[in-house]
């Protein structure tokens, strides 16, 4: 009797131990569930811009590719001005949405033509008070000091600046601008006319990404508008994004 009575005793005590294993087990899948809920219900619930980013991407595309991870450039890269004068983009932009155009005043007819595709988007915006546009030269050693005549041919409130060669590079870099001196013409040739020789290692062309930038006025980079751009479609397009996300 005593032997069945400590069989009882070891049945009993293996049931429980047995017992508490599966409702240990119950609870850690519990647990994982409730954390996997949990992240769920953050990314649909806590986080509406998800939600709120893919609809904004439907009503604006194509004209406008949204980032879904902004970079910001706040102050990180010191512009100058005509005047070589140290300025940052949040001296210009004024909290505003800045639209940055990469470009040189050199340009033949893209850089002029893109510009006015923008001054036609401002005319044709309801918020074009909160956009602020920015040139910035890819061809400092050429642009400085014709920068505002430039930029303001095409719209009187049109900021151009440019960098040092360096911050250029990085800023660029950082916004994948790409921009390269592709032709050079013989370094000096003569005019005949006055038998004077004149200087042409200044006539050269560059290649360079053609898109706008769009950054929210914290100077994020919010969206890519790339070629072709129609001025009515961005105006629309601008005009939803400043709505939804300002």
């Amino acid at each position: 009797m005593a032997m069945k009575k400590h069989n009882n005793k070891r049945f009993i005590a293996y049931s429980d131990n047995k017992d508490c294993a599966k409702i240990k087990k119950t609870r850690n899948v519990l647990l994982g569930l409730s954390i996997v809920m949990f992240i769920l219900a953050y990314f649909l619930l806590a986080s509406p811009n998800t939600n709120k980013l893919t609809k904004l991407q439907e009503q604006v595309s194509p004209s406008v590719s949204l980032y879904s991870s902004p970079k910001s450039l706040k102050d990180k890269f010191p512009l100058i001005d005509d005047n070589n004068n140290k300025i940052t983009l949040s001296e210009v932009s004024k909290n505003k949405w800045t639209m940055l155009y990469f470009g040189y005043a050199s340009c033949p007819d893209v850089c002029p033509i893109d510009l006015s595709i923008l001054n036609q988007t401002l005319t044709l915006m309801k918020l074009a008070d909160k956009l602020q546009v920015v040139f910035i030269s890819v061809d400092p050693k050429r642009d400085i000091g014709r920068l505002s005549d430039f930029t303001q041919h095409s719209n009187k409130k049109f900021i151009g600046l440019s960098a040092k060669k360096e911050v250029l590079n990085k800023i660029t870099k950082a916004l994948g601008v790409y921009h390269e001196v592709v032709q050079t013409k013989q370094r000096s040739t003569k005019d005949h006319s006055n038998h004077k020789s004149i200087n042409m290692n200044n006539h050269y062309l560059i290649n360079r990404t053609t898109s706008y930038l769009l950054l929210d006025p914290s100077l994020k980079l919010t969206g890519l508008l790339t070629n072709p751009h129609h001025a009515k479609k961005i105006a629309v397009a601008l005009d939803i994004i400043i709505e939804t996300l300002d």
